[in-house]
C-alpha cells in the first residue's frame, strides 16, 4: 500500500529502525558462517544440539522467510481481518527476548533438509536484500494495525514480526556458538541485543 498525497509518509521511529537493524546484523553473521569451510558447517555437538551449524542456518532461513511473509501480508493489506492477538507465550518470548532451549519442536516446513552451501548463502543474501528493501516502509509497518498469524505466538503485528526475527535468529546463533566452542572452533561475535 502506498501513501496518498493527502497522507504523507511518516518516517519510522528510532526504535523501529534499531529493531530493523538487528536482524540485518545477524544475517551478516549468518552469511559469514555459511561461507565457512565444510568441516565448520558440518560441526555437531550432540550435547548442545542435534543439528549441525549448517542445519541451524537452514532452519533460520526457513523461519526468516516465513516471518517476512507475515510482514509482507501486513504491508499488502494493513486493514486485513485481524488475526487473534499475540498470546501469552508470544508476549513472554518477545518481551524477554529469550527462547529456552529444547522446549519447542519445529514443524516439518522448518526442518532443515541439507540445503547445499551455495544455496544457503544465496538464500541468506536474498533475505538480507528483502529486509533492506523493506526499510522505506518501516514507518508504514510501524503504524499499521494489521496482524498476521504466527504458528505458536498468535497474531503478530509488523513490529512483533521484526522482533521475532531478531529473537529467533539470536537464539539459534547462540546455539551455533556453543556448537562451535564444543568442537574447538572459534566463537562467533554475536551482535548485541
Amino acid at each position: 500500500m502506498t501513501s496518498s498525497p493527502a497522507e504523507p509518509s511518516r518516517p519510522a521511529s528510532a526504535g523501529m529502525l534499531r529493531l530493523h537493524a538487528r536482524p540485518l546484523r545477524q544475517l551478516a553473521l549468518m552469511a559469514e558462517l555459511a561461507q565457512g569451510p565444510a568441516p565448520e558447517l558440518e560441526a555437531r555437538a550432540p550435547a548442545v544440539s542435534g543439528w549441525s551449524v549448517a542445519e541451524h542456518l537452514e532452519h533460520m532461513v526457513l523461519a526468516d522467510r516465513a516471518a517476512l511473509k507475515g510482514v509482507h501480508r501486513i504491508l499488502e493489506d494493513p486493514q486485513r481481518p485481524a488475526a487473534p492477538d499475540i498470546n501469552l507465550l508470544g508476549r513472554v518470548i518477545l518481551g524477554t527476548g529469550f527462547m529456552p532451549r529444547g522446549r519447542a519442536r519445529t514443524t516439518g516446513a522448518f526442518l532443515p533438509a541439507a540445503m547445499p552451501p551455495a544455496t544457503l548463502c544465496a538464500a541468506i543474501l536474498e533475505l538480507d536484500r528483502e529486509l533492506r528493501e523493506m526499510a522505506p516502509r518501516l514507518g508504514e509497518l510501524e503504524r499499521s494495525g494489521g496482524r498476521s498469524r504466527h504458528l505458536f505466538f498468535g497474531g503478530l503485528g509488523g513490529r512483533q514480526w521484526l522482533r521475532f526475527l531478531a529473537v529467533h535468529q539470536h537464539h539459534h546463533l547462540k546455539i551455533v556458538n556453543d556448537v562451535r566452542r564444543a568442537r574447538g572452533l572459534a566463537a562467533i561475535g554475536l551482535p548485541s541485543r
